[in-house]
């Protein structure tokens, strides 16, 4: 079987090449979210998967350069590098943040804690789905770490 090939139409959106010609697909990332980029539905416009992806590495040098290029600019993970306050507020946790992509506000819900994850760092989720991530405790400055520290005990 040959290695799926992506491309863009000249409208730009991400097309997956079929028997029929190019169909226009849009990327939808499945379980683990500890693994962004990996295990990726590539849907049609009516959400029928046309191909399932477990890495890039299943395709092509230009189109897994194609695939990073959409995965930055659709998904929304996040590198905290220090937390400026978490305060709440009625059923929710309202954060403020500085990111590897700069400043960022954002709310979880109470009973939302950050996750350990097997390596280490931290990931929490907000109300919208956009995930942040902890990666290493010891890189936050100490104010960081005191407000962080009681969300995961």
């Amino acid at each position: 079987m040959s290695k799926p090939t992506l491309l863009h139409l000249p409208n730009g959106q991400l097309a997956l090449q079929t028997d029929d010609g190019p169909e226009a697909v849009t990327l939808s990332p499945c379980f683990p979210w500890t693994a962004p980029g990996k295990f990726l539905s590539l849907r049609n416009a009516e959400g029928k998967e046309l191909c399932f992806l477990e890495s890039p590495d299943e395709l092509d040098e230009a189109s897994r350069c194609l695939l990073n290029k959409e995965l930055s600019q659709s998904t929304a993970t996040f590198q905290i590098e220090s937390i400026q306050s978490v305060k709440k507020e009625i059923e929710l946790r309202c954060w403020e943040v500085t990111t590897s992509r700069g400043t960022r506000s954002f709310q979880t819900e109470l009973d939302e804690w950050p996750r350990a994850l097997p390596d280490g760092s931290f990931l929490i989720e907000d109300l919208f789905g956009d995930l942040y991530v902890i990666s290493a405790l010891e890189k936050l400055d100490p104010l960081s770490a005191k407000l962080f520290w009681p969300l995961i005990g």
